[in-house]
């Protein structure tokens, strides 16, 4: 017959048991409010989801100014809202509804500066601007989008405009320089070679 341990229980498990009962009541709170942001944040992904397939279903049918514009009132904050808001503003735009589309064009800007196309935005208010004869707003427009994302397609797109434009109202020792900064930042983008070209022009 086996004997029966006569040692006593480890240390250990009576400090185990004893914070277990200290402390079991906020364990359970703790865990409970897990469990619950848990859900909440599965509720939130499942709507929001949920919502961008609808978007991108409501955008992918959107073919007039009004059913985009219907897109980015419904659902605001997604990209496929951006995508139709920028849309639209190319359909005022070719309509020659040029203030429409700014208004338009601004609206997406403050709205959306963390979309993907933000930069193509910025640019097409810039070439909007130039439509309504707003040369200095377009140079000042295209300046900021330079700025705010020089790493990106649209940077080299807005100083060869700002440059034309400078050099349109005159300027051509500083259309010159910024031509030849592009040329000097982006060596390696479609622009190099025409600001070159165009630098060496100027200076003649």
């Amino acid at each position: 017959m086996p004997l029966m341990s006569t040692e006593p229980a480890s240390p250990d498990l009576y400090a185990s048991e004893d914070f277990w009962e200290e402390h079991k009541g906020k364990i359970l709170l703790y865990g409970s409010v897990l469990l619950i942001a848990l859900a909440g944040f599965g509720i939130y992904e499942f709507k929001r989801q949920t919502t961008l397939a609808k978007s991108q279903a409501a955008y992918a049918e959107a073919s007039t100014v009004e059913t985009l514009q219907a897109v980015t009132k419904d659902f605001p904050g997604t990209n496929p809202a951006g995508n139709a808001a920028l849309e639209a503003a190319n359909k005022l735009r070719a309509e020659g509804k040029y203030d429409e589309a700014a208004t338009l064009l601004r609206d997406f800007i403050a709205k959306y500066p963390e979309h993907p196309l933000a930069p193509g935005g910025w640019l097409s208010l810039g070439a909007t601007q130039e439509l309504q004869l707003k040369t200095d707003d377009a140079i000042e427009t295209y300046q900021q989008t330079a700025a705010k994302f020089p790493e990106s397609y649209a940077a080299p797109a807005a100083l060869v405009a700002q440059a034309r434009l400078l050099a349109a109202k005159g300027n051509k020792e500083g259309a010159a320089r910024l031509y030849e900064d592009i040329a000097a930042r982006f060596p390696e983008s479609l622009y190099a070679r025409e600001a070159l070209r165009e630098a060496q022009l100027l200076k003649r």
